[in-house]
């Protein structure tokens, strides 16, 4: 398994680049996941479909998924708050 992390500042072409990387992948016969956290929610409209917090298939080889990344805070702080208090 390999991870690909698309960072930078705003407006640079992040999810552009990650949306283009991962269909070429996929395309290479790759079983590739875009994942997203930006809450502008622009992955989607790579893609021009709608996105959940849960990965759904878009191509061959290719899920997307578009995590709201309060709503995870706040499902799991139990779990990051125990283990950083070991």
């Amino acid at each position: 398994m390999r991870v690909l992390l698309c960072s930078g500042k705003g407006g640079v072409g992040k999810t552009t680049i990650a949306a283009a990387t991962a269909v070429r992948l996929a395309e290479l016969g790759y079983r590739t996941i875009v994942l997203s956290t930006d809450a502008a929610h622009s992955l989607a409209d790579s893609f021009d479909i709608s996105l959940t917090g849960h990965r759904q298939p878009t191509a061959p080889n290719l899920w997307a998924q578009e995590t709201d990344i309060s709503k995870t805070i706040e499902t799991y702080w139990g779990i990051f708050r125990t283990g950083w208090q070991r």
